[in-house]
């Protein structure tokens, strides 16, 4: 009697993926209007966007996630604040844990901020060892395309990070940087 009783709880999921299968990829205003409704939010949802929890899923006014932004927060928390936006193909990792986005943001595309992972501990398998560590990105901040951000990350006000780094560890306000591993190349450009 059990697996019948589940094969029928599963059913408003079933038609509920079934349902949001069919918009995402849509490029219509209504599909559009219905992405909004799914998720519950004013964020602009662009096309194949994927939230995998949308109950851990915050959004501030006119934020953005563009084209197929992957945010995998089954058991974590994403929020993104006020005008801020995720451009195309940006992944999220944030299964545990929390990532936390702040105002006037700009995220470019490929970009992957990570707060758990594997990890690499002497004397265990890679695959039993996990970190988790929350990401903050403060306000006015603009991240170029293909950086990733490392579990623990907070990167202050007024930071720009150049095209393709590499940022753990905590960035000061008002800093420009750059490269694998980052760092600041410029102080003070924002004051």
């Amino acid at each position: 009697m059990k697996p019948i009783k589940l094969f029928f709880d599963q059913i408003p999921e079933f038609f509920g993926e079934a349902l949001l299968s069919s918009i995402r990829g849509n490029r219509s205003r209504i599909a559009s209007y219905l992405r909004k409704k799914v998720y519950n939010t004013e964020c602009l949802i662009d096309t194949d966007v994927v939230i995998t929890n949308k109950n851990n899923f915050k959004s501030g006014a006119g934020s953005c996630l563009y084209h197929s932004c992957y945010i995998l927060n089954n058991n974590g928390n994403f929020s993104i604040g006020n005008n801020s936006h995720l451009a195309a193909f940006c992944y999220i990792n944030v299964c545990y844990g929390n990532i936390l986005i702040g105002d006037d943001v700009a995220i470019g595309p490929g970009t992957n901020i990570i707060a758990y992972s594997n990890y690499y501990e002497v004397g265990k398998k890679v695959t039993d060892s996990r970190i988790t560590q929350d990401v903050k990105i403060m306000n006015n901040v603009f991240i170029g395309a293909n950086c990733t951000i490392l579990p623990g990350t907070i990167i202050h006000d007024n930071v720009v990070i150049g095209a393709g780094s590499i940022v753990k560890g905590e960035l000061a306000e008002n800093s420009v940087y750059v490269g694998v591993p980052s760092r600041v190349i410029k102080s003070g450009w924002y004051e």
